[in-house]
């Protein structure tokens, strides 16, 4: 499991911290502290859905509460949420344990998540006049000093922090408008809305929060956030520039001529990009905002949205053939696949009616590459039971994401959707991961934000990283990097 949690570079530099603080607080160094802890005291081993070893206190525990009570069968007493110890601690673990995707598992059972503070509390009040186990008042002091997060080895023990600071809201979870929910005394700060975990981000620029977000959070939310940033003005009405309904050639120099005709022959965007300004032109572009629809932007804002998937359809070829060059084994029999002329600018049409404007950056995208999925395995770049997440480049179709949008039409909230773009680095890697990279519609800008991806980027952001990378940007941040994705990434088209 741990193994699998450090596929993602988030978790990978937090597991190193913990470790380092591990190694700090024992004096030990890794291999030493882990030999001297031993087999974790809760830990059972599973071969073929079969337990074949448990070295457990949770069966004395068991044993023990039992003699406590009048009727053996007291102890089994099941709780819901209108118990407020039992909505408070599981609204706190719940929290906690997504921050880390994979990690949940890893985490969720300290001796606590199998011997409950509510099963603690409802033992304390039947024990009252009676001689308790050992056993049972050892956990309850440990409880008391230590809280939920603590791990029994038998040659050591993990504890970790309280924190410093709770925040709350009437229904005692975790909440907090104006701060952290949480706060402990290493300054690690948890922000959460009525039980649930947000990105601080968002709470410090609740402007900033996407509209198909909200979807995962209770109704309060949007109401507070349109307390802060008030309910959206009605823009000045746009008015599209007819070349937006024209079907543009396939051909690209018949494109462009299409393009440059519609603005009297000025295209001077798209002739800066062809000049090599392609960041600088980007920026602008999205700088522009919903006007970039409007003539005298649009042909041009085509142009160089369609020239930069030209570029990208070509890396994508070109990575496909180096792939299959040293023995990569795709997991699509078909890594890429090109749009279908006939159906794509039918389907984007269809798409952009169900659910709303697409991003010029996308719906060039499905026009001309239509679809790809580098997913697979190669003994240096993902290799069975890797130990890094590569996150090769996906990108779903057109037509995958039509359907998508349909099947979730009755769910659409404020006339906004979200398109699936891939899959996340962990899923991608056949490991429990989060949220799909998505992106939300309508978007009526030239290129839109790519939601869960870990840097926050746009789409055409994010695939100049793929690209860097050879495909894997995963990699990022790892060193030293697979010779082969140096191979892999020479040559490319930059755009």
């Amino acid at each position: 499991m741990l193994d699998a949690c450090g596929r993602e570079k988030r978790l990978r530099e937090l597991m190193d911290g913990v470790r380092a603080d591990l190694c700090r607080s024992s004096q030990l160094e890794w291999d030493a502290l882990t030999a001297t802890a031993g087999v974790e005291i809760l830990y059972h081993c599973w071969i073929s859905n079969e337990l074949t070893r448990t070295t457990t206190i949770l069966p004395p525990i068991g044993e023990a509460r039992r003699q406590i009570y009048p009727k053996r069968g007291d102890a089994h007493l099941m709780f819901d949420y209108a118990d407020t110890l039992y909505r408070a601690e599981e609204g706190f673990s719940s929290v906690l344990e997504g921050e880390g995707g994979c990690m949940d598992t890893t985490i969720k059972y300290p001796l606590a998540g199998r011997y409950s503070f509510s099963q603690m509390a409802m033992d304390q009040e039947a024990s009252l006049g009676r001689e308790v186990p050992r056993i049972l008042t050892a956990a309850w002091n440990v409880a008391r000093c230590a809280g939920r997060w603590w791990w029994p080895f038998f040659g050591c023990v993990v504890l970790s922090g309280r924190p410093a600071e709770i925040r709350v809201n009437e229904r005692s979870l975790l909440h907090s408008a104006d701060g952290p929910a949480l706060r402990y005394r290493d300054g690690t700060t948890v922000w959460a809305w009525s039980g649930v975990r947000i990105s601080g981000d968002w709470m410090l620029h609740p402007e900033r929060i996407p509209a198909a977000a909200f979807g995962g959070y209770d109704s309060s939310l949007r109401k507070y956030v349109r307390s802060r940033v008030g309910t959206p003005r009605r823009q000045a009405r746009l008015k599209p520039s007819a070349i937006l309904k024209k079907a543009l050639p396939t051909d690209p120099a018949g494109r462009v001529e299409l393009l440059r005709g519609h603005n009297a022959g000025r295209l001077p965007l798209f002739d800066r990009y062809m000049g090599g300004e392609y960041r600088k032109v980007w920026e602008e572009l999205i700088a522009l905002g919903p006007s970039v629809r409007e003539d005298p932007h649009a042909a041009d804002a085509l142009a160089v949205a369609y020239e930069t998937m030209r570029r990208v359809d070509g890396n994508v070829r070109t990575l496909a053939a180096r792939l299959t060059g040293i023995g990569y084994r795709f997991k699509q029999a078909k890594p890429h696949q090109p749009p279908d002329p006939r159906k794509a600018p039918k389907q984007i049409a269809r798409l952009e009616k169900a659910a709303g404007a697409l991003p010029l950056s996308l719906r060039a995208f499905y026009d001309v590459v239509g679809a790809v999925n580098l997913i697979g395995e190669h003994p240096a770049i993902a290799p069975p039971g890797n130990n890094i997440a590569p996150d090769p480049l996906v990108v779903y179709s057109a037509g995958d994401a039509l359907e998508q949008v349909d099947d979730e039409r009755e769910d659409m909230d404020d006339h906004q959707s979200i398109i699936v773009i891939a899959p996340d680095d962990l899923h991608k890697a056949d490991t429990s991961g989060g949220e799909p990279y998505e992106i939300a519609v309508p978007d009526l800008r030239a290129d839109g934000p790519l939601l869960w991806e870990r840097h926050g980027l746009g789409f055409v952001e994010y695939l100049r990283l793929a690209f860097r990378f050879g495909g894997f940007p995963g990699y990022e941040g790892i060193d030293p990097v697979p010779a082969e994705l140096n191979s892999l990434s020479q040559g490319l088209t930059p755009f």
